[in-house]
This record gives C-alpha cells, structure tokens and sequence, in this order.
C-alpha cells in the first residue's frame, strides 16, 4: 500500500518513483491529506514524467487510489519546492502528513 511509503517519505524528503496509469513519475511529495468526498490525496512536485506532448505540469495531485505502485527513488530534498502551500486547500477532507 503506498499510503504509508508516501507518509514516511514527506516525512523524510524521500523522492519517489510512482507508477501511475499514464506512466513512471519521480516526485517530491509534500503534502498528502484526503478531499471532502474522502478519497487521499497527494501534491507532489514532479521531477520526471512520462512523455507527453506540451510543458509538463510540475506540480501534480494525484489520488492515492490510481498508484499501482510506490518505492523510494533515490535521493532527498530539503525544502520545499517555490509555490508550495502548507495549508493545500484541495485537502477539505483534512490534512494528514506535510512538510
């Protein structure tokens, strides 16, 4: 379950590798926390996406149950990447783990 992978890495500023329908992400997570409806949800910072066409969106939300798969990625950071807010407002449901 990446529940608990994804916790521990907020905690620890763990990048990691998610697989996801569209593809592999590299992320920083920095906030996971759950929406009104219920479902849990993570804002992380993407280092590394799937090929698509366009910009890719570097700051993503992702709900918990559409990753197949979670495990560390190498490397850590430090502080929080610019724009990131604490108080995610998308998180109506509660916040459970931030930076």
């Amino acid at each position: 379950m990446p529940f608990y992978t994804i916790k521990e890495a907020i905690r620890s500023g763990l990048r990691l590798k998610l697989s996801l329908p569209d593809g592999e992400h590299v992320v920083e997570p920095h906030v996971l926390g759950r929406y009104r409806s219920g479902d849990t949800l993570l804002r992380a910072y993407q280092i590394r996406g799937p090929h698509q066409a366009g910009a890719e969106t570097r700051w993503k939300l992702i709900r918990l149950d559409h990753i197949d798969h979670a495990v560390e990625a190498g490397g850590r950071f430090k502080a929080p990447r610019p724009d990131y807010k604490p108080n995610d407002a998308t998180m109506k449901g509660g916040i459970i783990e931030r930076l």
